[in-house]
């Protein structure tokens, strides 16, 4: 597993898309911004970028002529997903705190605080459970699975944004400056990106063995 890991990150994936998240992190540097959407940058071009790739290159040609476990392809496939979000969140989360240094932690919409990592490491839970295993029923067509997988995060994600902006008593609740709050939506989105991988990475392993 690890080595079909290592194969994905570092011949399968296209360098750029470990400097996306670079530059997508000096995003979060414009003031007064919608700074979810810095996150969603993923959904629209590096999934499509990726899984089309995988297409032209053959990798799955490649890949099942390998001397492993036909789920741990899509295991690893998975897990890289999951390996480049993380890092548009550690990348994001440095540019945050210097942002923060900079103009203040006050923002129209949501704040950059320990909570809006929360609701970004759900979402991105939120993209995984949903692509990755219809994805994986054909491990072939991504267009269907990627545009739902789209929709749900965007109306999740533009959604906290809008309630914050237009709806004083939700803003409380999503913006709620107290620490113990903000730490405890931390943890949660934690556990919620952990859980919902788990099922997304057993369903897509069980979908991926079932095509003949």
């Amino acid at each position: 597993m690890k080595n079909l890991v290592y194969k994905e990150l570092f011949l399968s994936v296209n360098k750029f898309f470990y400097i996306l998240p670079i530059l997508l992190a000096g995003l979060i540097m414009i003031p007064q911004w919608v700074y979810m959407v810095a996150f969603m940058y993923f959904f629209w071009i590096s999934i499509p970028q990726i899984f089309s790739a995988y297409l032209a290159q053959r990798d799955y040609e490649f890949t099942t002529v390998l001397p492993v476990k036909k789920s741990y392809i899509a295991i690893s496939k998975g897990l890289t997903v999951i390996i480049i979000e993380l890092i548009h969140i550690i990348l994001i989360a440095i540019a945050g705190i210097i942002h923060n240094q900079v103009y203040g932690s006050f923002n129209i919409f949501i704040d950059i605080s320990p909570a809006f990592f929360g609701y970004a490491l759900m979402m991105f839970a939120l993209f995984n459970i949903v692509f990755l295993p219809l994805y994986f029923r054909t491990a072939y067509y991504f267009g269907k699975p990627l545009i739902l997988a789209a929709i749900v995060v965007t109306i999740f994600g533009v959604g906290l944004e809008l309630l914050t902006l237009l709806v004083p008593w939700a803003a409380r609740i999503i913006d709620n400056p107290n620490m113990i709050y903000q730490l405890g939506m931390l943890f949660m989105g934690i556990t919620i990106f952990i859980v919902l991988n788990w099922f997304a990475l057993s369903k897509s392993a069980r979908n991926y063995e079932q095509i003949k």
